[in-house]
């Protein structure tokens, strides 16, 4: 997986996946992507954890829906882009390591991160 962030002031963040690598992201974040990718939309993605995850996504302001944005056969190109003028910033997250983001902060990630809600 490759990823470059273009731009300053309305910036985009491109990546480049492998076949059967994936990223996922909060449904309607997508700006574009190449026709070697396949869009799956699930409830239970980002360490949902069930009905009561979906239900605290929901509560804390997030979408129902997430999606999975996967490479199918060949290499594909994905891109985010912010809707309002800003910064993204790219956050390495290990392990036992958590990060409180405003609602709208989160843009995407790879599958193997749990995304949960605080108030």
């Amino acid at each position: 997986m490759q990823s470059q962030i273009v731009g300053t002031t309305m910036p985009v963040l491109e990546f480049i996946l492998e076949p059967n690598e994936s990223i996922i992201s909060e449904a309607g974040e997508l700006s574009w992507m190449s026709s070697s990718i396949q869009m799956t939309t699930h409830t239970q993605m980002g360490g949902g954890g069930g009905l009561l995850g979906v239900i605290q996504r929901v509560a804390g302001g997030g979408t129902l829906f997430m999606t999975e944005y996967r490479a199918a056969g060949s290499r594909g190109e994905l891109a985010f882009a912010t809707k309002v003028p800003g910064h993204i910033l790219p956050v390495e997250i290990g392990r036992g390591h958590e990060y409180m983001i405003h609602r709208h902060g989160f843009l995407c990630a790879t599958p193997q991160v749990q995304i949960g809600v605080g108030f």
